[in-house]
């Protein structure tokens, strides 16, 4: 008996091991070995709760010349929610798609720079693709508050900037 216990001592160590050890590259551990870069981001202002349209037209004009297909123009089903995309996303809207250039241009890469907000951890993001990594939900963690709005403007911990003017009593009881 004492020797099959000790035979499934070994085993559960091994297999836990052998867990670990799988994990190791998993998105979880990813940003690891990569140090945050230091990013002075820009002072994004939280949405408005009221704006006429001329003033959402220019916070997101520069937008969508690169981002022509979009399902609704405010992400709202509501025509009467007049917002810009950079009131929800941050990022600077006056940046426009230089004229000609096509996505992995040299002048279309500079805009993009200029337009988007950047990750502090572009290699873990596999920078400038768009595609999220395994496990971004995860990455998000690590992240500076500027780009977690810029990717995702309902995310919790900044959904008071980007939705806040206009839904803050739902942001309230949501996070509790």
């Amino acid at each position: 008996m004492p020797l099959l216990r000790k035979t499934n001592w070994l085993f559960l160590t091994l297999l836990v091991g052998l867990g670990v050890g799988m994990l190791g590259g998993h998105p979880v551990f990813a940003a690891g070995g990569e140090k945050p870069q230091k990013i002075d981001y820009p002072d994004y202002p939280p949405a408005p709760a009221r704006q006429d349209r001329a003033e959402a037209a220019k916070k997101s004009d520069g937008c969508e010349s690169c981002h022509t297909a979009t399902d609704a123009a405010t992400m709202h089903r509501n025509p009467a929610v007049v917002i810009g995309c950079a009131d929800c996303h941050g990022g600077d809207a006056t940046v426009f798609k230089p004229d000609g250039s096509h996505q992995g241009d040299t002048q279309y890469f500079a805009a993009q720079e200029r337009a988007h907000v950047r990750p502090t951890l572009p290699l873990t993001w596999h920078y400038p693709d768009s595609a999220n990594p395994e496990g971004s939900f995860t990455l998000l963690n690590a992240e500076a508050s500027e780009y977690v709005r810029f990717v995702n403007p309902s995310d919790y911990r900044i959904a008071h900037l980007a939705c806040g003017n206009c839904h803050a009593e739902i942001i309230a009881k949501a996070k509790r």
